[in-house]
């Protein structure tokens, strides 16, 4: 911090400018203590004295881990390095070669010490002792833009993603009895089987009589579904992106959301200058997040009118739901589930259906429950009906074991902690690579295999095809996590599975999916995995197939 008699300036310990402004040291000094205590972690970490018990002692030296220097991790990097243009699954893959099963992937450019671990022993250690505020460091730009660049939107409220400690507790008490509660989540239940029902009507019209192929980008139409089920869920709003007039803006939104995801695997994972210096590179990706910001903000505002106006009826949407609560944590939270659950939602629902359409067999096992569910394709979905659907949730977990969306979780330990017999010190950071064990023989049996019957306690009553292999499932629970683990899991999973799962049941109760592709489905890795290259389905009507 410093003065230069008419301006005042703050810096974090990562270069960022916290504050500017005039007047005294004495006028700001609160104001300024503040924000660096929001972007500071220390608070949280633990304040005994460093552990010195004997397992401790007989650990092995944190220095001692395998793993790149400062200086070796930079020339991966580089052009012509081995992790040059690689993305986040090949990099772990390469260091875990070249390392073992535990690395040390050194600090660079501000940032703490992360430890890579493929031991899911590690794995319930970490967790068991992140306490009841973890620490999940996210996205830095994420932070970075709300709380510096932009506090006239956000108001120092970085969201769940980036606020750590009571700061975070106090919004995440706030909307999980919102989004976490089971009944508030399927009262949307109506109008998403509506929407599914639009999706599949549009699919026909573009649907090619013979070929049944689509005479269109999948994956596009799919966002469109995303967008248009989770603008419903959080502002009671359709956008009318499955019509022949859809909102131009929510095709811009996911434009924007594409750069956003790529920006942010380069300027938040991949080593990078940016808290020191600003790049032109992280200049548009600042505007990236303008763009996102301003439409997203748009669409809340315009909501907010409307309920002023008409009211929203019984049931509330999640914005009406929080404004009574806290405004503006209600509009940042809508924004984050705009721009989440555009992404995300579309990749799983493509990487579960691509397992079911090179597996026909399952396909059919599932398409007799589905039968079960909806003797008449039109009928609606109801809580009855829906209430025993023990196959198809078995096939959405089955996919999101081969191919979660992301490939680790993350979190910043808050104490001294040994982990596969090195010494890691508290405010180290931990990625648990659950996705390279759940496609292990040593922990899922046949893990190549797309079989849902693992995730089956027993068998089906209805369905003595269905053989319940619950031996093929891993017996630790810490390896299957797709929507994280304890206090910081996924917001958003009950409404991500949800839509899944009706969009699913109304897809194969009228069609027979082929993968058409010559190739295995490809991935790109930014901060999710998202399917990408050639991908291609053919949808033939089940009435065509008897």
């Amino acid at each position: 911090m410093w003065n230069n008699g008419k301006q005042l300036f703050a810096y974090n310990r990562h270069g960022y400018q916290l504050f500017q402004g005039t007047g005294t040291v004495k006028e700001r000094k609160l104001s300024i203590n503040t924000v660096l205590g929001q972007q500071d972690h220390s608070a949280l970490i633990d304040k005994t004295p460093p552990r010195n018990d004997a397992k401790w002692q007989e650990a092995k030296p944190y220095n001692e881990m395998p793993g790149p220097s400062n200086w070796r991790l930079l020339s991966f990097f580089l052009p012509g390095g081995e992790l040059h243009n690689t993305n986040l699954i090949q990099m772990n893959r390469r260091l875990r070669e070249l390392y073992g099963d535990i690395y040390r992937f050194p600090g660079m450019m501000g940032k703490a010490d992360v430890v890579f671990t493929y031991n899911p022993e590690d794995f319930e250690v970490t967790y068991r002792n992140e306490g009841i505020w973890p620490i999940r460091i996210g996205l830095e730009s994420f932070s970075y833009y709300r709380k510096v660049q932009r506090p006239d939107i956000f108001n120092g409220i970085g969201g769940l993603v980036s606020e750590q400690g009571k700061d975070w507790a106090d919004i995440r008490n706030k909307v999980n009895p919102v989004l976490m509660k089971v009944q508030n989540v399927r009262q949307n239940l109506a109008q998403l089987d509506l929407i599914a029902k639009e999706f599949i009507d549009k699919l026909e019209t573009l649907r090619h009589p013979k070929t049944h192929t689509l005479q269109a980008e999948f994956h596009d139409q799919l966002k469109m579904w995303a967008f248009e089920s989770i603008s419903f869920v959080a502002l009671n709003t359709r956008m009318g992106l499955l019509s022949d007039q859809p909102d131009p803006n929510a095709a811009r939104l996911a434009k924007h959301m594409t750069e956003f995801f790529n920006y942010s695997f380069k300027y938040d994972v991949q080593p990078s200058i940016w808290p020191y210096y600003k790049t032109p590179g992280f200049k548009r990706f600042l505007k990236t997040y303008d763009n996102i910001t301003e439409i997203t903000t748009n669409y809340i505002e315009a909501a907010i009118q409307r309920f002023d106006a008409t009211g929203n009826g019984k049931n509330k949407c999640v914005l009406e739901q929080l404004l009574g609560l806290n405004k503006q944590v209600a509009m940042v939270m809508v924004m984050d589930m705009l721009m989440a659950g555009l992404d995300t939602t579309s990749s799983a629902f493509i990487t579960i259906l691509y397992h079911l359409s090179r597996n026909p067999l399952k396909q059919e096992l599932l398409q007799e429950e589905l039968q079960r569910i909806l003797p008449h394709p039109n009928d609606p979905l109801t809580e009855e009906n829906t209430k025993n659907m023990p196959y198809l949730r078995a096939c959405i977990k089955e996919g999101l074991r081969i191919t979660s969306i992301t490939p680790g979780n993350f979190r910043i330990t808050t104490k001294d902690l040994i982990l596969s017999g090195y010494r890691v010190p508290r405010g180290t950071g931990v990625l648990m690579g659950v996705l390279e064990l759940s496609n292990s023989d040593e922990y899922f049996p046949h893990s190549a295999v797309f079989l849902p019957e693992r995730w089956l306690k027993a068998a089906p009553p209805d369905q003595p095809d269905v053989q319940a292999c619950p031996e093929a499932r891993s017996r630790n629970p810490f390896i299957y996590l797709p929507f994280g683990f304890g206090p910081r899991t996924c917001i958003g999973k009950r409404i991500a599975e949800l839509e899944i799962e009706t969009l699913l049941i109304r897809l194969l109760r009228c069609y027979k999916v082929s993968w058409l592709a010559e190739e295995p489905l490809q991935y790109e890795s930014t901060i999710i995995l998202a399917p990408c290259g050639d991908i291609r389905f053919k949808f033939e009507p089940i009435a065509t197939t008897l």
